[in-house]
Parts: C-alpha cells; sequence; structure tokens
C-alpha cells in the first residue's frame, strides 16, 4: 500500500462524503463508548485490588479520546482530500469557519452554560473566570481552566476546536510540501511537547495542559488526514485481516505500557512514546475497517453503534456532568444500587444526548428520521382513480362513432372496439373502427377523441 505524497487540489476517483462512510460513524460509536466506560469505572476499584492481568482493560478507556482525534482529521479533511470543496482562497478558508461555528458552537455554548449553572445550584464550586474562558475559549490556551471543574473533558473539545481552526493552513502546507513530510514533522514536533510536559508535571497522569493541549496532539489529528487520503486514492490495505491484528496488537502493547506507567513500574516518559504507539495502532484499524466488505467493516456498519457515533459530540458533552449528579458516590454503592444507578444515568444520557443531537446540533434539519438512520416515512397513498369498463363505449364516444359511420363508412356497430389505457384490449379487426381515449379523471370532450381506420392490408395500421 503506498502512501500519498501530497494533497491533491482533486483527486481522481473521490469517495463520497464522510458521512456516508458508515465504518467511521460505527468506530466513533466505539471511541465514546470507552470514554464514557473509563469516567464510570474510573475510582470504583483501588489499583491494587485488581489483577494485573485485567488492569489494563479498566484503565484505558480514556484512550478513545486517541481515536477520535484521528477521525476528527479524516472526517474534517476528506472533502477536501477527495476535491469536493475547495480550500485555495480566503473566502473558502471563511466559508469552512463559518460551517464548522454552526456545526460546534450552539451546542458547545448551550452546554457550557447549563452545566455551569446546574453545579453552581448544586453548590459544586463555580468559578466566573473559568466559566468566561471556556466560553471566550480561551481555555484551550489557558493551564489554569485547561480541564474546567464543572465539565473536565470539555479539554478535547477544545482542542477539535483549535484543530478546525489549523485544518485550512495544514491543507495548504500539505499541498506545496507533502502529506508525509507534514506527517513526520508534527509526529516530532507533538512528542518533544509530551516529553517537555511529563518534564515538568511527571506525576499527573490525567489529561493535562502539558501533555494534551492541541500541539501534543495535533501528530492524531494529520494521522487521521493521511488516512482520508489514502480513502479517496483507493490505496487502502490489500490483507485488511493483518493490518487489523497488528494494529490490535500496537493497542494492546500501548494500553500494557500505559498501566505498567500508572502502577509505577515505567518510567514516567515512557508515556510519551506510548502515545505514537497507541496512534499507530489506531491508524491501522481505521484502514482495515475502511476496506469494504469485511467483518470487522460489518461490524462498525451497525446501525445502533453507527447512531451512537452520530450522537458522540451530544454524548461526550453531556455525560461527565450527569455521571457526577446522578452517580456521586458510587464508589460506594453496592452491587445493585450501583446497576440500577448506572441503568438510570445510562438511559438518562441517551435522552438528552438524542435531544440536543436533534434540536441543537440539528435544529434546522426538518427531516429527523435520517439523523437516526431510520427510513423515511411512508407517504400517503393516492386515491384510486376511476376507469370506464373496457368495452363500454361513454355516450360521446357512440356518438362520435355513430356519426362517423352515418357519413357512410360500411363499418358495423358490433366491430367497434374501445381501447383505454390501463386494461389490456383485445385486438382489432381489419375494418373496424378503433377509439382512444386519453387518461383523464373526467369524462373526455368529443373533440379529445381520436378514431383511425385500420386498412384492410395486414400489418398496416395507422394510429396517432
Amino acid at each position: 500500500m503506498a502512501a500519498p505524497t501530497t494533497f491533491p487540489d482533486r483527486a481522481e476517483g473521490s469517495a463520497p462524503a464522510a458521512q456516508r462512510v458508515p465504518v467511521i460513524n460505527g468506530l466513533r460509536g466505539v471511541a465514546i463508548l470507552g470514554v464514557v466506560y473509563a469516567h464510570v469505572v474510573t475510582g470504583v476499584w483501588p489499583a491494587d485490588a485488581v489483577p494485573i492481568a485485567i488492569s489494563p482493560l479498566l484503565t484505558n478507556g480514556s484512550t478513545g479520546v486517541n481515536l477520535f482525534f484521528v477521525l476528527s482529521g479524516f472526517v474534517l479533511s476528506l472533502p477536501f482530500a477527495a476535491g469536493d470543496r475547495p480550500l485555495g482562497t480566503t473566502r473558502d478558508w471563511l466559508s469552512f469557519y463559518r460551517r464548522r461555528a454552526l456545526r460546534l458552537m450552539p451546542l458547545f455554548y448551550v452546554a457550557v452554560t447549563a452545566e455551569w449553572v446546574v453545579t453552581a445550584w448544586l453548590g459544586g464550586g463555580a468559578n466566573v473566570h473559568e466559566l468566561l474562558s471556556v466560553l471566550s475559549l480561551g481555555f484551550i490556551v489557558d493551564a489554569r481552566s485547561f480541564g474546567p471543574s464543572f465539565n473536565p473533558p470539555l479539554w478535547s473539545i477544545g482542542v477539535e476546536i483549535a484543530f478546525s481552526a489549523l485544518l485550512p493552513p495544514l491543507v495548504e502546507v500539505a499541498r506545496h510540501r507533502g502529506l508525509l513530510r507534514l506527517l513526520a514533522l508534527v509526529i516530532v514536533v507533538s512528542l518533544f511537547a509530551r516529553v517537555a510536559g511529563i518534564i515538568r508535571y511527571p506525576a499527573v497522569h490525567s489529561a493535562s495542559f502539558g501533555t494534551d493541549m492541541f500541539l501534543c496532539r495535533l501528530d492524531e489529528f494529520v494521522l487521521g488526514m493521511v488516512a482520508a487520503q489514502l480513502y479517496v486514492r483507493h490505496r487502502l490495505p490489500r490483507r485488511p485481516g493483518r493490518w487489523a491484528l497488528a494494529g490490535m496488537a500496537l493497542v494492546t502493547i500501548a494500553w500494557v505500557g500505559f498501566d505498567l506507567q500508572l502502577r509505577g513500574i515505567l518510567p514516567p516518559l515512557t508515556r510519551a512514546i506510548l502515545g505514537n504507539v497507541l496512534d499507530a495502532g489506531f491508524g491501522a484499524l481505521v484502514l482495515a475497517a475502511l476496506v469494504p466488505g469485511t467483518r470487522l467493516a460489518a461490524a462498525l456498519s451497525w446501525r445502533p453503534l453507527q447512531v451512537l457515533g452520530m450522537m458522540c459530540y451530544s454524548v461526550y458533552i453531556w455525560h461527565w456532568p450527569l455521571l457526577g449528579w446522578v452517580m456521586p458516590d458510587r464508589a460506594a454503592l453496592p452491587a445493585a444500587e450501583f446497576a440500577a444507578a448506572l441503568v438510570s444515568y445510562l438511559l438518562l444520557t441517551a435522552a438528552l444526548a438524542a435531544l440536543s443531537y436533534r434540536f441543537i446540533e440539528f435544529a434546522r434539519v426538518r427531516a429527523w428520521r435520517p439523523l437516526f438512520l431510520l427510513p423515511a416515512a411512508p407517504r400517503a397513498a393516492p386515491s384510486p382513480v376511476h376507469q370506464p369498463v373496457a368495452g363500454t363505449p361513454t355516450g360521446e364516444a357512440r356518438s362520435a362513432a355513430a356519426s362517423h359511420i352515418s357519413r357512410g363508412s360500411k363499418v358495423s356497430a358490433a366491430n367497434m372496439v374501445r381501447i383505454t389505457t390501463p386494461q389490456k384490449a383485445r385486438a382489432p379487426t381489419p375494418g373496424s373502427i378503433v377509439i382512444t381515449e386519453p387518461k383523464a379523471t373526467r369524462a373526455p370532450s368529443s373533440d379529445s377523441i381520436k378514431m383511425s381506420i385500420i386498412d384492410q392490408r395486414p400489418m398496416k395500421r395507422t394510429m396517432w
């Protein structure tokens, strides 16, 4: 599989829009499931009470965010890689920024304001400076409010907004310098940024400004851009099964490494390079999933998983505050109460996410059923149109035929055959008069009836 070396203005044989790639929506669904799972189980069991063999499964769900960033690079760059949209002028840039703002910011501002107000009302110690930093988007580059206290996972949405702002210049650099050169440069920059953050705060294991601000995660976004370019050029793996296995192996290595580092067995700096191992595994899995006709593609195209992936923005922005409100002391709950609270939390999150997805994210869309991959509403069947019975001419038709006969035609009334369009009529005999009427819901007028005399000679007839 050859890799692309440039970002062309137009790709031959380009693929359709990103929202028509079912496996991408399915991968989004997998990513949001991992994030929600990680936040639910975090802190429920002490680290020393979990066997080391299964510990990586409990401590790495948050790496779904890494997959989100790869998929964002794929989705945002796909229309430009395929040549479906231009991005070569200032007007094109402004048009892109306008579309992204309309897509992201309405829900962002509604959710941030509502979450801050509810947190303050519940006595959560909401900070006005923090709210203003988030609303002004300053938290993207502000270490103090990078992970807001009323909704810490908002940091990744800030990184997504930064990616959206950087996409047009990244596309221009890829066009002029080559996409692979851009990827190599960004990998080095992001790695050094993460190393610097870990050196400064080695004891911080959760998401932080030093290791997760947009420069530290930019390599994942550009990796998604490379996947989009490979997709539109039909340069996907010839053996997707092997690519999927290799991707899973790399993800497993990274998960085990992160868990060992969390336990203090590996030094903190290993987290920086393990991020690259994880991203390579996710990249291989994305490319393998994009190959049509595989079991992996079929599984990721499962409709409920796709719908969940399409709603992932709403699920992500609401799930953490709801978790704190519904299950604040989940670690202390007995098993039965934990299960009941978990079901309530998941149902409430799904309901609120579906409502905000429909009425905030896509408030201007009238046809809501396609948003949830539901079939279109059936149209009302047209009322049946009455057709006269074949072989029974109307009064005007009989009058016209009789007038024709009275003028000297030697045709008997028994040889008259009336043909209507919907019914199958018997074949006329030579010398008979053929009376045709146009399809209409009202009785035809006499001048709309056309008659033709079929010649006695076989195979010669005049009809118009």
